[in-house]
């Protein structure tokens, strides 16, 4: 029996350094050298340097970070003190900068190490290279891939030094309605239960800041977060995507309503996750609706070789008007955004994948899992969200040199697509160029495990492979130059050895084309 005082007592009982059985093994730093820092998450822009440092135990004062000798200001970013983040803004873009760690009487923290600001904005490098992937969250009580896989797939893909990482959506997976009281048997749910409330019992009936949740939060952060990314990513500039799970429920409709857009406990839930434990988002737009527009959309200027824009599907999911999954500001400045843009590629990175569907409610287009497959909800999709993606897709296609480009999150699979047609739009003068990342943490939650259904072209669109689709774990390099974009993906999957991840090679190579 688990009374809300023996809730409590284990809650109070947890931190976000002490959940992680067995302590952690750094990969970048060795014990000597990092003491307290449970992770770094940095980011960049053409002017500024930001880092989230995730510690242990509070200290008795702010961590002391410093860039090339010059101590930048701390934050404070939650209640307890496990996360502290620092900006340094008016640096000069494309410099590699010198960062030290000390607690506040001197003592190292970490080993120094490097970081470097993108390029300027009118800089036109001849050479960048990005990383992608998904799903990087999830814990192994819920069946998620082993910490130490998902560990080695990070390492494969920083050996290869990429000057930019995108990890695009469902950073966590702790899903509470969806878990607990809609989806799956009566069995199922009380596991979901019995798990919850042995590892985070995250209580709806309490503000979603009180204490039992505020440790429960950290529980998961550091379980799904901190003990995946350590301090792999301390010479990486990382950029954060937001999904369905991040709002800590699965993209879900039924008579009772849906569970998008978030309601506000989940919404805080989320928004307290990013402060803690997302890098800092330095391309955001101060868009008419406020934070809650803004918060879904970031872009990353690469000096005038590349044009990132970034996006989260999921919050401003309409299921009442006839707008879309993107709040109708956001859908503005995508398209505004394109056209103004000066960079020689511009790539679309939305949460929900163009050019693949599962059966899922939450996907772009309309076609259905099997006939009687388990939980679904496809009758309460809506064709409004069809339209915006084809708004979309118009824009994209109408670009007179530059290529068609997106990389998609939250489908567990990787592979690339060319599509001449989607719906009644000709294709054919620009072809949609379509990329799944590649997901990180999958361990059985694959598409045609859960819904019975493959990832497979919609019924709307017509194209080929490019880039066979592979439910496997992996992530996709890009590497992008002024005339073109070399695409590579990588995969993996049990029972392969985890040792073979060290050596991994691409299972497809690919080019994506300036025209003339």
């Amino acid at each position: 029996m688990h009374s809300r005082r023996t809730v409590l007592h284990r809650a109070a009982a947890a931190s976000l350094g002490g959940v992680l059985f067995g302590g952690v093994s750094w990969s970048r730093a060795s014990t000597a050298e990092t003491r307290t820092v449970r992770a770094l998450l940095p980011s960049a822009s053409h002017d500024t340097l930001a880092v989230k440092v995730l510690l242990d135990t509070p200290p008795s004062a702010a961590p002391v970070l410093t860039i090339d000798g010059r101590r930048v200001t701390a934050q404070q970013m939650d209640v307890d003190g496990y996360s502290w983040g620092f900006v340094q803004r008016g640096l000069k873009g494309g410099t590699t900068h010198e960062l030290t760690l000390t607690d506040e009487y001197g003592a190292a923290l970490r080993a120094p190490w490097r970081l470097k600001t993108l390029p300027d904005l009118d800089d036109r490098p001849e050479r960048f290279r990005i990383l992608f992937f998904t799903c990087a969250g999830g814990d192994e009580a819920k069946s998620a891939l082993a910490v130490n896989v998902r560990r080695a797939l990070f390492d494969r893909a920083l050996s290869f030094s990429p000057d930019l990482a995108v990890a695009n959506g469902d950073h966590i997976y702790w899903d509470l309605d969806t878990a607990l009281k809609i989806r799956g048997s009566a069995r199922s749910r009380a596991r979901n239960e019995e798990i919850y409330r042995r590892i985070a019992w995250i209580d709806q009936d309490l503000r979603f800041d009180s204490e039992t949740n505020r440790r429960s939060l950290n529980t998961v952060i550091g379980r799904q977060i901190a003990s995946i990314y350590e301090d792999r990513f301390a010479s990486v500039p990382l950029v954060f995507i937001s999904d369905d799970h991040d709002y800590f429920e699965n993209d879900n409709g039924g008579t009772w309503g849906y569970t998008f857009p978030p309601r506000a406990f989940t919404l805080n839930l989320q928004r307290r996750a990013s402060a803690i434990a997302y890098p800092f988002a330095l391309g955001r737009p101060q868009l008419p609706g406020g934070a809650l527009t803004s918060e879904t959309v970031e872009t990353v200027r690469i000096g005038k070789l590349a044009e990132l824009a970034l996006f989260d599907c999921r919050r401003g999911l309409d299921t009442r008007t006839a707008n879309g999954m993107l709040f109708p500001d956001v859908e503005r400045f995508l398209i505004e955004r394109l056209r103004r843009s000066e960079a020689r590629h511009y790539i679309h990175v939305p949460s929900v994948p163009f050019g693949w569907t599962a059966g899922k409610l939450g996907d772009w287009y309309e076609d259905p899992p099997p006939a009687g497959t388990r939980d679904s909800d496809k009758e309460f999709w809506r064709t409004s969200w069809f339209d915006q993606h084809q708004r979309l897709i118009k824009a994209l296609t109408e670009q007179r040199e530059r290529p068609a480009i997106t990389i998609s999150g939250d489908i567990h699979a990787s592979g690339a697509k060319h599509f001449t047609r989607s719906g009644n739009i000709d294709l054919t003068a620009n072809p949609l160029e379509a990329v799944l990342a590649g997901t990180i943490g999958t361990a059985t939650g694959w598409p045609s495990h859960g819904r019975g259904m493959f990832p497979s072209t919609p019924g709307k669109l017509m194209g080929t492979d490019t880039a066979e689709t592979q439910e496997k774990n992996g992530f996709t390099l890009f590497d992008v130059t002024p005339g073109h974009i070399e695409v590579r993906q990588f995969n993996w999957r049990p029972p392969e050895p985890i040792e073979v991840i060290a050596s991994l090679k691409p299972y497809a190579t690919f080019r994506m084309e300036r025209r003339a």
